[in-house]
């Protein structure tokens, strides 16, 4: 009984140190390998200009800007939309929880630029290209 009590508290402090760990982890590159993630792309609507972002700065539809959900702020990514192969390079500074299935939400001209504007969602290709760490 007191080998049961004993395993099921060291069981108990494992998982709150390992959960402690995690939530104090900064984020890091792309989780699938060398700085590249494939999925699907948003961008946000007009009524987000000029509110924060989640570092402090205010959002520019007019910038080249993007949210991802691990990335530290001020990473530089090159997105590719899959059906065109359309190409831009944004600049990460918000974080937010972000669709299932979505790994990046993009300011309006750099939707623009990769021809999505229409559609609203696009299959696009990630490729970290600078981070600035700072998170």
């Amino acid at each position: 009984m007191q080998t049961r009590r004993w395993m099921a508290h060291s069981v108990i402090s494992v998982c709150l140190a390992s959960a402690s760990a995690v939530a104090h982890a900064k984020p890091t590159a792309p989780r699938g390998g060398a700085g590249k993630q494939v999925g699907l792309a948003s961008y946000y609507s007009d009524r987000f200009h000029g509110r924060r972002t989640a570092n402090g700065e205010r959002y520019d539809k007019n910038q080249l800007t993007a949210d991802h959900p691990h990335l530290p702020f001020g990473t530089v990514v090159r997105v590719v939309n899959l059906s065109n192969q359309r190409s831009v390079e944004v600049r990460v500074n918000d974080r937010t929880r972000l669709p299932k299935g979505r790994i990046l939400d993009l300011s309006k001209r750099a939707a623009r630029e990769l021809g999505m504007v229409n559609r609203g969602v696009a299959r696009i290709a990630l490729e970290v290209l600078s981070s600035k760490g700072d998170s």
